[in-house]
């Protein structure tokens, strides 16, 4: 039961004192030492303090021992004591607290100071990068005006390589229509050529068909006259056989004639036989049978006569046929000689006129030939123009190609200078994220700075607290020996301290209001930094007289309604800071890229009126072009060159009223947080149930008046250095502003 009262005591105390015990960090919470066992760092941790308890319950059990039968006085003594017990219990519980506190303090200081030093070494990284960034910047504009150098030149070369090409191509085109003239005249003497060649082979196709005649009729000659020695060996036979015949006939007739002779004087002999027969019939009777043989042998001799007779008519009619025949055959042979000669005489006048044809023939070849060289002298002055024109055509591909070439270079060379261009954005950009994030780890150092020293005064508070506590103990160790005067001092103590947790509670139960009021304030100066940028974008004029109305009824609601969170507002703080400074890096980078588009519009107005210029030159150079041409390009530059002044002051003046937009918001900005921080401050300051609103009406006026004279003087600063130092007094005025406040600094 005591135990449960004990208990309960230290629950209502706990939860009482939790209200006022709002921190950074969340609430901490108190719990009782009945339930914990964990052992201290120090030496009066809760060992020593629970042997001390129990000597007092033992003590306290005797005296109950000895006293149960005593008057009322010893249970007043005993309530005494167990309260006692219970604010031992509570101040141990208390120094506990305190310990885990104090350790935590310690880590998150050594926390706090390791973040230090890596922001620390972050800034010198930093600060090594921008000066790098530096360099990279200069060396790269260095090159970026070697390279525009370079492609100044690189043009130069291409308008002379143009030139050059221009005039080899005009040469080539006159040596092109010369060689076509002697292509054609070529072409003219080869047909003349061709036409004599084929002249040329027609009469000596013609007379090679003669020579073929002649061979073929003088092979027919040849067996002509081979006929007609034939015929001539042949008549010769038959003269020489008509002789032997003729002979024979002769022999034939002389034997006739003889036998003829011989049968008349046969005859004559019979008749003479007839007449000595009949004179001598007695006679001859024996030769009768003599003369019937003799008459058969005459008839034999008739017959034979008659015979021959026959045969030489016969041979006579052969003879004749013969003779006809040959004299036919010496009619055809005369003929066939007579057809020879004429034959003979066509051919020696076929072989005259073969030959004035192989002379006109010589003539010809002779022609062929001088026509020949005149062609291959053609030929080789052809060949010597052919390779003359390969060699303009290898010096034009040449040229062409060394054009192709500085055109790739060129090519080559202005990527080169976008890329540049490029990485110099990239630079600039990086350049400028790198003195954002220099001024933001500043800011960041500064408010890590304030924060340790705060850390330190608590650590201080704390260990000072833990001393005390510490001598508190020590003193109670030495009052318990004395029973009577150490619960007198005790409850004392007690007395003493418990009013010291009042005034704590109390100190607790102000802060937090300080910092309800504190939120409010944040809130209420946010919503103004809202409605401030709105009413400086929009550019109203009477923007002074709603400000002054919202700072009056900032001063109300402060009065009226204190009562909101302290964290909230400071999140909503930073998000408009952060917003502030982006909106900075945006101004800052436009800033930039106008200067760059006006450092490049410039480049181009120089490149442009470089061209023209060159352009103007060449027109003045050529002598082929006709004065309406001339006047035209005039013209024509003339209008390019106002189009192009006018793009450029228009870009120029676009670019002015930009820039005059970017410095007024952020003038306007700059003043906006600046009276933003300084009525915060103000208003933090007084924000108290006993402020008046008269003081913060003139306070406000005042801010009004800074205003004014920040917006009318402002244009003579810079504006990246007015910005940079609205941003260090804005976070200044915060971080005293949180610091009024009664709060840590947040990082």
């Amino acid at each position: 039961r005591y135990n449960r009262k004990l208990r309960s005591q230290i629950n209502f105390v706990v939860t009482r004192g939790r209200k006022g015990r709002w921190l950074r960090n969340g609430c901490v919470s108190v719990r009782s030492v009945l339930n914990d066992n964990r052992p201290s760092f120090n030496n009066y941790g809760t060992p020593e303090s629970a042997r001390l308890l129990e000597r007092l319950f033992e003590q306290t059990h005797k005296l109950d021992d000895r006293v149960i039968g005593e008057d009322a006085d010893l249970g007043d003594f005993e309530t005494d004591l167990l309260a006692a017990l219970m604010e031992l219990k509570v101040k141990e519980d208390h120094l506990h607290e305190v310990e885990r506190t104090v350790l935590l303090e310690n880590g998150k200081l050594k926390h706090a100071k390791e973040e230090l030093e890596r922001q620390e070494n972050e800034i010198e990284a930093a600060r090594e990068k921008y000066e790098r960034l530096e360099e990279e910047m200069k060396e790269a504009r260095a090159s970026l005006v070697s390279q525009v150098g370079q492609v100044d030149e690189l043009k130069l070369r291409l308008t002379d390589r143009d030139n050059e090409i221009a005039g080899l191509r005009d040469a080539l085109s006159l040596k092109e229509e010369e060689l076509e003239k002697m292509r054609i005249g070529l072409a003219k003497k080869s047909e003349e050529a061709a036409y004599v060649d084929s002249e040329l082979r027609n009469k000596l196709q013609l007379l090679s068909e003669a020579n073929e005649v002649v061979k073929k009729q003088e092979i027919e000659l040849q067996e002509l006259r081979a006929v007609v020695l034939q015929r001539e060996e042949e008549l010769r036979v038959s003269a020489a056989e008509r002789e032997v015949e003729q002979e024979k006939l002769k022999i034939a007739e002389a034997s006739l004639e003889r036998q003829a002779m011989e049968w008349l004087l046969t005859q004559g002999e019979l008749k003479r036989l007839e007449e000595e027969a009949s004179r001598h019939a007695q006679e001859n009777s024996e030769t009768l049978e003599d003369f019937r043989r003799v008459k058969k042998l005459l008839s034999d001799v008739r017959s034979e006569l008659v015979s021959s007779q026959q045969s030489l008519a016969s041979s006579r009619n052969k003879m004749e046929v013969q003779e006809r025949l040959l004299e036919q055959q010496m009619a055809e042979l005369s003929d066939q000689r007579e057809s020879v000669m004429l034959y003979m005489e066509n051919l020696k006048d076929a072989q005259r006129e073969v030959e004035s044809e192989r002379t006109k023939l010589g003539v010809a070849e002779a022609l062929n030939k001088k026509l020949e060289q005149d062609l291959s002298m053609e030929k080789e002055l052809m060949k010597k123009l052919q390779e003359e024109l390969k060699e303009e055509r290898a010096s034009l591909e040449q040229a062409v190609h060394e054009l192709s070439l500085l055109q790739q270079e060129f090519d080559i060379k202005s990527v080169e200078f976008k890329e540049k261009s490029a990485l110099l954005d990239i630079k600039e950009s990086e350049l400028v994220d790198a003195k954002l994030e220099i001024q933001h780890l500043k800011s960041e150092k500064a408010s890590l700075l304030v924060l340790l020293e705060e850390k330190d005064l608590e650590l201080s508070n704390a260990r000072k607290l833990l001393a005390e506590l510490n001598q508190e103990i020590s003193d109670l160790k030495m009052l318990m020996n004395n029973k009577e005067t150490q619960l007198i001092e005790a409850t004392n103590m007690l007395r003493e301290k418990d009013e010291h947790v009042k005034m704590i509670q109390n100190k607790l139960n102000n802060t937090s209001l300080k910092a309800f009021e504190a939120e409010t304030v944040v809130e209420r100066v946010l919503d103004l930094t809202n409605k401030l940028v709105a009413s400086i974008q929009n550019e109203d004029i009477n923007s002074y007289r709603p400000l002054d109305e919202m700072g009056d009824q900032l001063m109300t609601q402060l009065l009226e309604d204190p009562t909101n969170e302290l964290s909230w507002q400071q999140k909503r703080l930073e998000n408009v800071l952060e917003l502030t400074k982006e909106n900075l890096k945006t101004k800052e980078m436009e800033v930039l890229a106008a200067q760059r588009a006006l450092i490049i519009k410039e480049e181009e107005l120089k490149m442009t009126l470089a061209r023209l210029e060159a352009k103007e030159e060449e027109l003045r150079g050529a002598k082929d072009k006709a004065t309406e041409d001339a006047n035209d390009h005039n013209r024509l530059y003339a209008m390019t060159q106002e189009r192009l002044n006018e793009n450029n002051m228009e870009d120029l003046a676009i670019e002015k009223l930009q820039l005059e937009a970017a410095q007024l918001e952020v003038e306007a900005a700059t003043s906006a947080l600046q009276k933003i921080a300084e009525m915060s401050q103000q208003l933090l300051n007084k924000a108290m149930p006993s402020v008046k609103a008269d003081s913060c009406i003139s306070a406000m006026q005042n801010n009004n008046n800074i205003k004014l004279d920040l917006i009318t003087n402002i244009n003579c600063i810079d504006c990246l250095a007015v910005v940079k130092a609205g941003v260090a007094r804005l976070s200044a005025l915060t971080e005293q502003l949180v610091m009024d406040a009664g709060l840590p600094a947040a990082s």
